[in-house]
């Protein structure tokens, strides 16, 4: 397998990643470059810097499939009436879903977020209200339902 290329190897399936899988470094690329090995685990246990999300998606108006961007930021200034929102199910268990209130306008419209797969409570409505500056909700996906983990100021009936 040494005279292989990267880019020619087979990719590893999602379910068959661990811990103790090898990663190929580079260590010191912008001096004298040495190849090592690094596990997963090592990785993520030792991240060197901070993390970022560029997986940000801001709504204006009613939207359906909030699940597809990692954090959905409410633009409250575009509203023109309280706007609907759903939040269908998640893809991966584990799946992390942050939500924020970006802006709001004077008028004081509320995104109502309707939560296709509900765990917060049996008799919830199912629905996540922002309508301040600031409000916010994480959420994770166990597989079937959507649980708050954490929220500010948000309504969750």
């Amino acid at each position: 397998m040494a005279d292989k290329k990267i880019s020619a190897l087979t990719a590893v399936a999602d379910t068959d990643i661990g811990a103790d899988d090898l990663l190929h470094i580079v260590d010191n690329p912008g001096g004298t470059p040495v190849n090592k090995k690094m596990t997963i685990g090592q990785l993520f246990e030792n991240i060197p810097t901070h993390l970022a999300v560029d997986d940000i998606t801001t709504v204006t108006a009613a939207a359906t499939n909030l699940a597809s961007s990692f954090v959905t930021a409410f633009d409250g200034d575009s509203f023109t009436a309280n706007t609907a929102f759903t939040l269908d199910d998640g893809t991966d268990v584990g799946q992390i879903k942050i939500m924020y209130m970006k802006t709001i306008d004077a008028s004081g419209y509320d995104a109502v977020v309707t939560v296709t797969s509900w765990g917060f409570t049996a008799t919830a409505s199912n629905q996540i209200t922002l309508g301040e500056l600031g409000d916010a909700c994480i959420l994770i996906w166990d597989g079937a339902n959507w649980f708050p983990l954490s929220h500010l100021n948000c309504v969750l009936t």
